[in-house]
């Protein structure tokens, strides 16, 4: 039988590299590609719900987030935990501005201008967190108690480990819902913690538990 003769078959290139077949290194094999496939569903997911929260592009709903944690910075501050360039995170900030999300309001000194959301743009970003929790929450609510304590051990070690410094660790937290993860429980804090300049208003918030 051809690959014609049955569509479903896939082609396997001579160079594609072939992952073990059996025992742990093909678990592992398997368990890393239902990972890819997992992060990539989410991701897919969360930008097309944020996306009908906000629109000019990927960046704006976390530009909005950013700015609920973080208010009253200037532009700099955005652009660099976004990673975007200052040209992009100044026309980004003047999108916001149009649609009545974002202001600028003058620093201390008199000169510099800093970035905050209006009340409109605070409830966007809240809408925000809200469908991110949303398409999240409909992952974890096949895990019992026990499999969600497991499951955030877990994903606590893996984020330490792909965490490599200051920068990648605010860029990686630029959608999180700080409240749902305090200094205490933060992985990501642990492997790169944040001088409390850079900190933002959900940090230091007490565990619960």
């Amino acid at each position: 039988m051809t690959r014609a003769d049955d569509p479903s078959r896939i082609a396997v290139p001579a160079a594609a590299p072939r992952p073990p077949r059996d025992g742990a290194p093909a678990d592992r094999a398997f368990a890393t590609n239902l990972l890819g496939t997992f992060a990539l569903t989410v991701c897919d997911r969360l930008a097309l719900s944020t996306r009908e929260a906000v629109q000019h592009g990927a960046n704006a709903p976390a530009a909005l987030v950013t700015l609920l944690w973080y208010p009253d910075r200037p532009i700099g501050f955005l652009a660099a935990r976004l990673r975007i360039t200052h040209p992009g995170a100044v026309q980004l900030a003047d999108r916001l501005g149009q649609d009545g999300l974002v202001e600028r309001i003058p620093a201390l000194d008199g000169r510099t201008k800093l970035l905050a959301l209006t009340d409109r743009g605070e409830a966007v970003a809240l809408e925000v967190l809200a469908r991110r929790r949303d398409v999240l929450a409909r992952a974890v609510a096949v895990l019992d108690d026990d499999a969600v304590r497991a499951l955030a051990r877990t994903m606590g070690r893996m984020l330490e480990a792909i965490t490599d410094d200051l920068l990648t660790s605010e860029y990686m937290c630029r959608m999180c819902d700080e409240l749902a993860c305090p200094d205490a429980r933060c992985p990501v804090e642990h492997a790169a913690p944040a001088p409390p300049h850079r900190r933002g208003l959900g940090y230091g918030v007490p565990d619960p538990d």
